[in-house]
């Protein structure tokens, strides 16, 4: 006899207690919510027992994320869990020059993103940010450059918007689609028609706080950013 064992994206059934197996946590399906706190803790929200509010879209398949500030119901959530730079920490959220969003909107300074990056586990001292972040590197005491004197290390944020650009059915992005870039253009721009003047830039900002180098950025696969 044939069973299926497997429930929600990557959750498999466990007959003896009802509950699926999530890897890092289990889910109770009765309850439609996890019943062990989420280990990556606020990182994904206030509530440390809740489920993607958007399964189809946003999916979790070990049940750990890196720190994605995006709201789940924002499509960028998906493109920004795509990145994956080694020795680097990123980091994605809406952001302006001076603050950046939670994943429930509320404002944060350089000093609370700083409490959750250094309580993070796969974050080492001296480790570079990139902060995957609108206009998060624009201007003098830039957002950027407030949490790199916070953790005394070098952060890179852009000096304009982050886009990003791609294609899906249902609502469903079609990853092999998705390039982002900062640039000022939104993303209704046709990409054929972007030149290098509509780019902006990578900047980095020492433990000090000022900028130590920037790098123009290029449309590209997020999966690809190096």
């Amino acid at each position: 006899q044939l069973q299926q064992l497997i429930r929600l994206p990557g959750q498999q059934y466990d007959e003896e207690s009802g509950l699926y197996y999530n890897r890092h946590r289990y889910y109770d399906p009765l309850q439609g919510r996890y019943i062990t706190q989420d280990p990556i803790g606020l990182k994904g929200g206030w509530n440390f027992y809740q489920y993607p509010l958007n399964p189809v879209i946003n999916v979790d398949p070990q049940g750990l994320v890196d720190i994605n500030l995006y709201p789940e119901s924002d499509l960028i959530h998906s493109v920004a869990d795509e990145i994956n730079i080694p020795g680097v920490f990123t980091i994605g959220g809406h952001g302006t020059p001076t603050s950046i969003e939670s994943a429930t909107r509320s404002i944060m300074t350089a000093k609370d993103l700083a409490y959750l990056i250094k309580f993070d586990g796969n974050y080492k001292d001296g480790m570079t940010v990139w902060l995957f972040s609108c206009n998060t590197g624009k201007g003098q005491n830039s957002f950027a450059s407030q949490l790199a004197k916070e953790l005394h290390t070098n952060v890179i944020g852009p000096d304009t918007l982050w886009t990003w650009w791609g294609r899906g059915t249902n609502g469903k992005l079609k990853m092999d689609t998705v390039l982002t870039a900062p640039t000022n253009l939104n993303s209704n721009k046709d990409l054929m028609a972007i030149t290098t003047k509509d780019l902006g830039n990578w900047i980095t900002y020492g433990p000090s706080g000022h900028p130590i180098s920037n790098m123009q950025g290029t449309p590209e696969k997020p999966s690809d950013i190096r």
